[in-house]
């Protein structure tokens, strides 16, 4: 199997676990009554900005796709869905940002939407993760040459996400740790 095909798998478990985290920490508080840790929350919200959004989507898009795209034609119709998808995820991103910012001032209705907004945003990633793995990255297996995958690798081994290269919770938590702002 390709680097590229491990690392955008473990990228996508690495993105899994931050959304489900995102979504059980948010009910769970919202159950209780009580208010989440909302600068952690905001932690978790940053790492889908930055490893997802800013390095995985773009990667995908220039290596994977456009590549996929003019070897299989057949394949275009899912390729621009998948692309679509990734430019309705900045738009999850801010309404979470947003719910999250009410929730924290104290608007009772923040919260709720908070975790329907979490909730909802996990339901696409994991659909649209299983639709890439599903039928793209086999596609890519079948048809991009060893050349193809030279570059695709040396592109997504360059994203160093420390998240997706984490094995136990502690290294999970200290990954994340790393993108809390500094305290002065």
């Amino acid at each position: 199997m390709p680097t590229a095909i491990e690392v955008i798998k473990a990228e996508h478990r690495a993105l899994n676990s931050v959304l489900f985290a995102l979504h059980v920490i948010s009910r769970k508080a919202l159950r209780a009554g009580g208010k989440p840790d909302f600068p952690w929350l905001r932690t978790l919200i940053e790492y889908v900005d930055r490893f997802s959004e800013r390095l995985h989507h773009p990667k995908e898009e220039l290596y994977l796709f456009r590549v996929l795209e003019r070897r299989t034609p057949e394949l275009g119709r899912s390729i621009a869905r998948l692309r679509r998808e990734h430019a309705a995820d900045a738009g999850h991103s801010i309404r979470m940002r947003e719910a999250l910012a009410n929730w924290e001032r104290g608007d009772p209705k923040a919260g709720p939407l908070f975790v329907h907004v979490a909730s909802d945003f996990a339901r696409f990633n994991w659909r649209h993760m299983r639709r890439e793995e599903r039928e793209i990255l086999p596609a890519a297996e079948a048809v991009f040459t060893d050349a193809d995958w030279r570059q695709i690798d040396q592109a997504f081994a360059a994203n160093r996400d420390p998240l997706a290269s984490s094995e136990t919770r502690q290294e999970c938590e200290a990954a994340l740790r790393l993108l809390q702002p500094r305290q002065a």
